[in-house]
């Protein structure tokens, strides 16, 4: 072996500086520096020192995990909530619009009737165009009902997804 002088020089500059450094001829591949296993103490205080780090996270993030997790819930319970309400709504729209359905298809009927008529005197006339505006305020309330029942349909089904999506959510917390 090498003198121990040889081997270990003060003078030089540290291991892997860009100057270069004394390096160690005896084989050893354990720590691949001079210093020994002094770069592995300081490896295994840095990981222990995250680990502590991340136990002390998770310990403190576990109240905050669970008041997440009864917000998510709390959340999806009130869009099932809203949704029900709408669903009641959406069922009296419903039953509002076949009732315009039924009175719009009457008063198409009653107009044309009105207006097969060959022979009419001006107050069958009045009456059939009275029937006829009846007829077309009847198609557009049931084309409104219509629409905001659409609308509403899509609303309800926003809604549970949304609700759906939040009970998942809080699942995997």
């Amino acid at each position: 072996m090498a003198d121990p002088a040889v081997r270990f020089n003060k003078a030089h500059a540290p291991a892997g500086s860009a100057t270069g450094g004394q390096f160690t001829s005896s084989g050893s591949s354990s720590s691949g520096t001079a210093k020994g296993g002094s770069t592995s103490a300081h490896a295994a205080h840095v990981a222990h020192v995250a680990h502590e780090k991340h136990v002390g996270a998770v310990a403190a993030a576990a109240p905050a995990t669970a008041e997440r997790k009864k917000a998510l819930l709390g959340q999806a319970h009130a869009d099932r909530v809203k949704a029900a309400a709408l669903e009641k709504e959406l069922k009296a729209l419903r039953s509002q619009e076949a009732r315009a359905l039924k009175a719009a298809a009457h008063a198409k009927a009653t107009a044309h009737h009105a207006a097969v008529v060959a022979h009419m005197s001006p107050a069958q006339k009045a009456a059939a165009a009275k029937h006829h505006a009846a007829h077309r305020k009847a198609a557009k309330h049931h084309a409104s009902l219509k629409s905001r029942i659409s609308g509403l349909h899509d609303q309800v089904g926003a809604l549970l997804k949304q609700a759906k999506t939040l009970e998942s959510e809080a699942a995997r917390l």
